[in-house]
């Protein structure tokens, strides 16, 4: 016979039986298999499903005897206000129906089964301790456990029937199977044994911090244990029960009566750890045993304890570790820093970030220590750098990029570290020792920085790579970002960037437009415009020489000279000096052939020749060898007329030249000093010459080089008096520029009292200067002049715009 027909004749068996079985009948066979399952027996999987059969058997049942009561059910003692907390098992005449006895008769005689084994194995659990205790209890826990789920299978159709009908029902006072096995070992064993078993616990992981080895699995399974436990039982009688506790509140029980024991354990224990070892130790030895004792506790959780915990028990160690010594940490900041201790910095910022708050102090701090650093290292080299503009700018990037570095690798580019340096590396690139020195109203960091510039993209004998010069440009950026008065960068730069265009000086054309770019990028189309434009130029301005040429090819006219111009946009350039004079000949012809070239090309536009800034190649043969001179057109006009003569008198050379005679003197003066010309008289060239002083060529001039340049000398212009023009310009183009900001501001406004008005103007243009509060004060006061806003006469600190 196979197994589907023996066990239709089981089922049938027992169909003939249903009428007549009683609890009494089927429980002492059912007693015996649940003997059998929680002591562990080896059970075959066919008296398994005889179990099982009995249970369908009886709750399927036809009739019953009602004579039995049913008790031992596990519940709370009714309550008033809880929707059937407490069933009466009866009909609607009042009598008891047999559906439900079938029901709650199993029920109540299995938990009492429960408890019985239950409380037997508590007995088994009071005179133990420590680790015997916890062996104990998760050895049997785990028995229990697993035999309450074969239980559970076994009566799954009390489970899937009345228990589910009950539930649905809303009676509070039934569990699904092993959810009864749960709530009966919680309120028997746990409760009685919870607070040994806790400590036993705290203590194994006290000894394990102390470096013992534990065994770990003893806590694991007593963690899940409570886990498991946080049945829900007495938090809300009218929810619905299941054999799934829900989730959000399942950890009640690890909750109250561990973890909240275990923290308060692990405060304790680092409290005093951190005092005794502090007593004994360095700062930076306590740092890295904190490290390792985070790393401990966060590996701890992982090992055995529920997922939960490891937010709490984070802030707790770092709470009583790192929170609790922040005065400490904040103390010996300075000293790291001074001692260049990065990776112990580094350290301190990982522990200082977990707590609230805990940055602040070191922001502070390393703001006043970058400063300090930069005003000494600038102090340091102040007597050369105020003249040195490379020192100058190599400096306060030795000191930036040390502590950029350093917020970078210790600081992790933390957003709090980054404002600190910026706020440090403004103050000390703004206000230091060389700018002090300075008898000029504005800084003078933008004017060095320029200069910087300059001398990189200058043509040089030690010109640096492409590759090394664009790094050198993007770390004047660095320096650039933190000038305040930008608009004085902009003078002195757009000065010396003409006069690289003009004397075709650049090193890099490409250099040049990278560093424009650069500059566009962090202060936008206006800002660099003018650059822009001047770059423009001269693109122009090639393209025109070529034009020029083949205007000249075209009507066979030969000029006898390399002729080249620089046609400039006279509102893009800075104004440049002029000089009247008389020019030579072929000068003469180049320049009226080239009018009409251009003339003819542009209609309404007017050239005006900047001959001050004009410059030239001659070939010199009165000498003992052949030289070329590189000259300024006053310098090239003064030796072609010795072509003609051998001497000339100061007052001949005004009268031939047409020059005014303090122009001339400076001419001369840079000839005689670079050997070219004698004079009778000794000539210098910040005074003017006498009429009478003889002037001849020297014969006898001898240079090692061939090519010479002699208008280095004679273009020098005075730097003193380049910076009181620049200050000049800039003091009457801030005017302008705050001027705008009010009215702009006022045309919004309409209606706006003084001291806002105040805040948005420096506000507004703190991007490109840093305006004085006085000079605002006094556009102010000329715009109410010119009628352009009024104060309020009924309220004077406030100010209305008028149309």
């Amino acid at each position: 016979m196979n197994q589907s027909l023996r066990l239709q004749t089981v089922m049938a068996v027992s169909g003939s039986r249903r009428q007549n079985m009683t609890i009494d009948g089927v429980w002492e066979d059912l007693y015996n298999g649940l003997q059998a399952v929680y002591l562990r027996e080896v059970m075959k999987s066919q008296r398994y499903m005889e179990l099982y059969t009995s249970v369908y058997d009886f709750c399927t049942a036809v009739s019953v005897n009602p004579s039995t009561p049913a008790t031992g059910v596990v519940g709370r003692p009714s309550r008033s206000n809880t929707r059937s907390s407490h069933k009466n098992y009866s009909g609607e005449d009042g009598a008891v129906t047999g559906t439900d006895f079938v029901g709650v008769e199993m029920y109540a005689k299995l938990t009492a089964f429960i408890e019985s084994y239950v409380r037997d194995r508590l007995e088994g659990a009071r005179d133990l301790l420590g680790e015997d205790l916890l062996r104990y209890y998760t050895t049997q826990w785990s028995e229990f456990r697993f035999s309450s789920k074969v239980v559970d299978g076994i009566f799954s159709y009390l489970n899937r029937h009345w228990i589910k009908r009950e539930l649905d029902e809303g009676n509070g006072n039934i569990y699904m199977i092993y959810t009864l096995a749960l709530v009966i070992w919680k309120r028997i064993l746990f409760m009685e044994s919870k607070e040994r078993v806790t400590d036993a616990v705290l203590d194994l992981i006290r000894r394990e911090r102390n470096g013992e080895t534990i065994s770990r699995n003893l806590i694991r399974d007593v963690t899940d244990c409570y886990v498991e436990l946080g049945i829900e039982e007495d938090e809300n009688p009218d929810q619905v029960r299941s054999a799934q506790p829900n989730p959000n509140a399942k950890l009640k029980v690890y909750m109250d009566h561990f973890e909240a024991k275990f923290l308060r354990e692990t405060e304790n224990y680092y409290a005093n750890e951190a005092q005794a070892f502090l007593a004994n130790n360095p700062l930076t030895e306590y740092m890295k045993k904190v490290e390792r004792r985070l790393e401990d506790e966060r590996a701890r959780c992982d090992i055995y304890l529920h997922m939960a915990t490891q937010e709490p028990l984070s802030k707790t160690c770092e709470k009583v570790l790192i929170e609790a010594q922040l005065e400490l940490f904040q103390s010996e900041f300075g000293a790291l820093l001074e001692a260049n201790k990065d990776d112990d910095l580094a350290r301190m910022y990982k522990l200082c970030e977990r707590v609230e708050d805990g940055l602040n102090n070191l922001r502070s701090a390393l703001e006043s220590h970058i400063t300090k650093e930069g005003l000494a290292a600038i102090a340091k080299v102040a007597d050369t750098a105020f003249t040195d503009a490379k020192l100058y700018v190599t400096t306060i990037l030795a000191v930036h990029n040390r502590y950029s570095s350093l917020v970078g690798s210790a600081f992790q580019n933390e957003s709090g570290f980054i404002q600190a340096l910026d706020k440090a590396a403004t103050t000390f690139i703004n206000k230091n020792a060389v700018t002090r020195r300075s008898q000029q109203q504005m800084s003078k960091s933008p004017e060095l920085l320029a200069k910087y510039c300059d001398q990189l993209l200058r043509k040089s004998s030690k010109m640096p790579e492409e590759s090394e010069l664009e790094d050198m440009l993007t770390q004047v950026m660095v320096v650039f970002k933190y000038i305040e008065d930008k608009d004085v960068f902009s003078k002195f730069y757009t000065k010396m960037f003409s006069k690289r265009l003009i004397s075709e000086t650049s090193a890099s054309e490409e250099a040049e437009v990278s560093l424009i770019n650069k500059l566009k990028q962090m202060c936008g189309f206006e800002y660099t415009n003018r650059l822009s434009k001047m770059i423009n130029d001269t693109q122009i301005s090639k393209d025109s020489c070529a034009e020029f040429r083949d205007y000249l090819s075209n009507r066979n006219v030969d000029l006898g000279i390399d002729f080249n111009m620089l046609i400039l946009s006279s509102g893009s350039w800075p104004a440049l000096p002029t000089l009247k004079m008389h020019l030579p000949q072929k000068l003469n012809l180049a320049i009226e052939h080239f009018t009409s070239f251009y003339n003819s090309k542009h209609s309404g536009r007017k050239l005006t020749w900047v001959l001050s800034q004009s410059r030239g190649e001659m070939y010199a043969y009165g000498f003992g060898k052949k030289y070329v001179f590189t000259t300024t057109t006053a310098q090239m006009a003064v030796l072609l007329l010795f072509n003609d003569s051998v001497e000339y008198t100061v007052a001949s050379l005004v009268t031939s030249l047409g020059m005014d005679k303090k122009t001339l003197s400076q001419v001369l003066a840079s000839l005689v000093k670079n050997d070219v010309l004698k004079s009778s008289e000794g000539l210098d060239i910040s005074s003017e010459a006498k009429d009478d002083v003889v002037l001849t060529l020297n014969h006898g001039y001898f240079n090692k080089k061939v090519k010479v340049d002699l208008s280095k000398m004679v273009m020098r212009s005075d730097p003193k008096q380049e910076t009181e023009h620049v200050q000049k310009n800039v003091d009457e183009d801030r005017k302008s520029v705050i001027n705008a900001c009010i009215v702009r501001i006022m045309k919004t406004r309409k209606r706006i009292s003084h001291s806002q008005l105040m805040t948005e103007v420096l506000q507004q243009l703190s991007a490109r200067f840093k305006p004085s509060v006085e000079m605002v004060k006094r556009c102010i006061g000329q715009l109410i002049e010119k009628e352009y806003m009024r104060r309020d006469d009924a309220a004077r600190e406030m100010y209305e715009y008028m149309a």
